[in-house]
């Protein structure tokens, strides 16, 4: 397999940012309509990995712009051990994250505790802290203010569908710096014709939709969706993700799990296994068993596959002969040489949501709150969007001009292995691509505000019944009487 070289991406920043960034400006106006001074201020996130270099590189950059000005960032998690071996093309990079649930749970506390207090720092990252909650309580500053107070913000310059999306109790509490999304592929040697009419970037689908679309023409010759039934990633995330706010209404403190839709999801995922649209997820004790099934399995087709937008860098430049090994988490690796986009990822309700890797909420307890909202916008602009913000290179970037900027850069350097002038048959691929990218992004309507607890719950009963202890009722049940519980604490 290829190494994919986009992932040298991530020394970029310094040589971008070495050419804008400098100088004093002019302090924007505060809501208010008075001209605020710049300040000192604290910005605290709890995942090191993700935001630790972004943050410091941005501090770096905005003391610079405004001098006298001193950006704090304050990161709770530890780095993750980073451990280089010898293979048979190179060195290998080998990233270990830990996975601490009580160190979450320590941060959130302490930020809890600050919040309470009337204290805390003037930003919080938005990675693992319960936003909803914070907003319900008043913690949270709206940011709608800001942006209708501040002339230098043009909205024009950035995704507006994306903000409009994060919006939640009526207000606008988190300010998403990058969006990423899901799309759902088809395999073009099993689906043609009329079949395929409705596909498209200016399409939307639930993974059921999908099934029930290819379901007659299903022959037990191919899979009709790669994601395994019961594993934490695979088709159980991706129905609940799709169905959340059926189940869980958090401005309300609602839970409903009980009124039958929940026991049928489950009963459904069963039977698409029993069916064989999609693989049985094997136990990890099974080790022989699971190199056996990703042995046969990576050569099998998948009628559908679920991705993430940064596989569209795959599928249009593969023409070239540029591709990586295309796969999700929850999801067997098939064949991909005959993907075609079917259109992006759907929830049941028809809205079409999208994640971040970065966002930022003020605190409202701030004294600060002009100079924490000159920095957010700081991470708009193009210049700062331009750099990798993320040891995930998926999400992209909410400024307009950087996106189309940063595209070039990735798509020349898929296709070239370094960064260097495309031909034109290549750039007419980049220019498919992007136009791709911006169709299925112009479809973003959602942002799905979730609970870590609940989701943990499900995790924790839902093996229950994929081992068949428990009956697609009992859990229900059980989920019921704790998301209640918690819901109402």
């Amino acid at each position: 397999m290829k190494r994919n070289a986009f992932l040298a991406l991530g020394i970029i920043g310094a040589v971008i940012m070495s050419g804008g960034c400098k100088g004093r400006e002019r302090a924007a106006a505060q809501p208010d309509g008075s001209e605020g001074a710049m300040r000192s201020i604290t910005v605290s996130c709890y995942d090191s990995m993700a935001y630790k270099n972004f943050l410091d590189m941005a501090a770096k950059a905005f003391t610079e712009k405004y001098p006298g000005t001193t950006v704090t960032i304050e990161t709770f998690s530890a780095m993750p051990e980073v451990k280089t071996s010898e293979n048979g093309d190179g060195k290998m990079i080998l990233v270990q994250r830990q996975d601490d649930t009580q160190s979450r749970n320590d941060y959130i506390n302490r930020i809890n505790t600050s919040l309470m207090s009337g204290g805390g720092a003037d930003i919080f990252a938005a990675d693992i802290l319960p936003l909803h909650t914070y907003v319900e309580s008043g913690w949270l500053e709206n940011l709608d203010a800001f942006i209708t107070g501040d002339n230098a913000f043009n909205m024009a310059d950035v995704r507006g569908n994306i903000i409009d999306a994060s919006r939640y109790n009526g207000g606008l509490y988190v300010m998403p710096i990058d969006y990423s999304f899901q799309y759902f592929a088809y395999d073009g040697t099993l689906l043609q014709g009329a079949i395929t009419a409705g596909f498209g970037t200016d399409s939307a689908f639930t993974s059921s939709d999908l099934i029930e679309n290819a379901a007659p023409l299903f022959d037990g010759s191919a899979k009709i969706f790669n994601l395994y039934d019961f594993s934490p990633d695979g088709m159980i995330k991706t129905m609940w993700n799709e169905r959340y706010t059926s189940f869980i209404d958090l401005e309300k403190k609602r839970a409903n799990f009980t009124g039958g839709e929940f026991a049928a999801m489950l009963t459904t995922i069963r039977e698409y296994g029993d069916k064989s649209y999609i693989p049985h997820a094997v136990s990890r004790q099974d080790t022989a068993e699971r190199i056996r099934q990703a042995g046969q399995q990576a050569t099998g087709r998948y009628f559908f596959k679920p991705y993430g937008n940064f596989s569209l860098l795959s599928q249009f430049g593969r023409a070239f002969g540029r591709t990586r090994m295309m796969g999700t988490a929850g999801g067997a690796k098939g064949i991909a040489d005959d993907d075609e986009i079917a259109g992006i990822a759907a929830r049941e309700d028809g809205t079409v949501p999208y994640t971040f890797g970065n966002a930022f909420c003020i605190n409202a307890n701030s004294k600060n709150k002009h100079t924490a909202w000159e920095f957010i916008k700081f991470l708009l602009t193009e210049d700062m969007q331009m750099v990798t913000s993320s040891p995930n290179p998926e999400p992209l970037p909410l400024n307009n001009a950087a996106r189309v900027k940063k595209a070039e850069l990735a798509f020349s350097d898929m296709l070239m292995g370094r960064a260097a002038e495309l031909d034109e048959k290549q750039r007419a691929a980049l220019a498919a691509y992007i136009e791709a990218v911006e169709w299925l992004s112009d479809r973003i309507s959602a942002y799905t505000f979730q609970d870590t607890v609940i989701n943990d719950m499900l995790a924790a009963e839902i093996r229950y019944f994929a081992d068949g202890s428990r009956s697609a009722e009992e859990v229900a049940r059980v989920l019921q009487n704790k998301a209640e519980l918690y819901l109402n604490e």
